[in-house]
């Protein structure tokens, strides 16, 4: 189990954080169906503990489950290529089943816990546009929406992002998580295993269920269903947003 040790930084980032979001955590435009998520209220360790609003990731629907390249008869570097190629060129976040950033990026990890409030997850793979390669600043992306995406603003129902990105950090802070206070919400930032992890959660969401959240993280393969791949209705990405 990760070793956690919060180290709290009031830092306000200059950038919006609408800006620094751009793209990140977006999906193509489809009509998914899904079961509401159930809530499960979850309670920190010790008396008294602030009670969380938090749900099992199980009972989110991954809209981008149904796009499948090839997992099981491509290489590493074919798969990449591949997914490369599903997009436009022109936007640096392409779309991505679980089962295909598993594959692409062997021991990310994702958290078994999100926002109580959180109905979808949509996923992407990030990439150099000069290169057709992954962004090593950050390759994975995941957005965690309570409404169909771009039904509603972002800044309401998009509640929080994950980005992942090959570690820069020295090892010795492995582990350790560090909190930023940004001007729409609260970042966490940790590396663990070759990559490095940023939270985002949006206000609203709790700090003490953005660090519950962050604590819970689990092999992303382990999260893949047996037997994937779901089928889903698929249009052409957007560019951007």
């Amino acid at each position: 189990m990760r070793r956690i040790a919060v180290i709290l930084a009031a830092v306000l980032v200059t950038a919006a954080c609408g800006d620094a979001l751009e793209g990140v955590g977006d999906l193509s435009r489809r009509v998914v169906h899904g079961d509401e998520s159930s809530t499960t209220s979850t309670t920190l360790a010790g008396a008294g503990g602030p009670v969380l609003d938090l749900a099992a990731v199980t009972e989110a629907v991954w809209v981008n489950d149904g796009l499948d390249v090839g997992v099981d008869v491509l290489s590493r570097e074919s798969l990449i290529t591949g997914i490369w190629l599903r997009g436009d060129r022109d936007s640096t976040f392409v779309q991505a089943s679980r089962e295909e950033i598993a594959a692409v990026l062997p021991g990310v990890e994702f958290p078994r816990l999100i926002p109580a409030g959180v109905r979808y997850v949509s996923s992407q793979l990030v990439f150099d546009l000069q290169t057709g390669t992954l962004d090593p600043a950050a390759s994975a992306a995941f957005g965690l929406w309570s409404e169909e995406p771009y039904t509603a603003p972002r800044t309401e129902a998009q509640l929080a992002v994950l980005r992942v990105g090959v570690e820069t950090v020295d090892a010795d802070v492995q582990g350790e998580i560090f909190s930023f206070r940004v001007s729409e919400g609260r970042e966490l930032a940790w590396s663990d295993a070759g990559y490095a992890y940023q939270l985002f959660c949006r206000t609203g969401v709790s700090e003490a269920s953005c660090f519950e959240i962050a604590r819970s993280t689990t092999l992303l393969s382990i999260l893949v269903p047996v037997g994937s791949t779901t089928t889903t209705s698929t249009t052409a990405a957007p560019s951007e947003g």
